[in-house]
């Protein structure tokens, strides 16, 4: 999670430095600021280049991503970064938990409707009509994130 740090004066932005989030905490990055004579309102988040993604956000926003990574993902921060890399908001990302299903359709939609009567399966497959439709339905909700690594549903 190597964050690119730009800082901002009277309008205008210069690129900073690059710094391993997962290395350092809040504060001992605010504190190596403050020693630099840079103000906390003076510099943001520009992206992650180790993820190649480019988003802005504050230092505190950052380490709200570290935490859901530490708790909610195991340190594993695959998701978090398909998640950014799609363009979700940080308020999506972390308002929710995803657990990992499988690689393959069947058993993810089995696993959605696991708890469902088979009246109320017929009914879903008849509105959308086909697995791919009702697929993408859920893809458009973020409540399937169709990754390289599988499907994860959002619990």
């Amino acid at each position: 999670m190597i964050a690119k740090i730009r800082t901002h004066n009277s309008g205008n932005s210069q690129f900073l430095c690059e710094l391993d989030v997962m290395k350092f905490t809040e504060d001992q990055i605010r504190e190596r600021m403050a020693e630099r004579g840079i103000r906390d309102d003076a510099f943001f988040i520009c992206g992650f280049s180790d993820w190649e993604v480019d988003t802005i956000m504050s230092l505190e926003e950052a380490y709200v991503l570290k935490r859901y990574i530490q708790l909610f993902c195991d340190g594993d921060a695959y998701l978090v970064q398909f998640m950014l890399q799609r363009h979700m908001s940080l308020k999506d990302i972390v308002g929710n938990e995803y657990l990992f299903v499988s690689k393959d359709e069947k058993e993810t939609i089995k696993y959605l409707f696991r708890h469902e009567t088979t009246d109320r399966v017929v009914d879903i497959f008849c509105q959308a009509q086909s697995k791919t439709r009702l697929m993408a339905l859920y893809f458009e909700q973020n409540i399937i994130l169709n990754t390289p690594k599988g499907f994860y549903v959002r619990s």
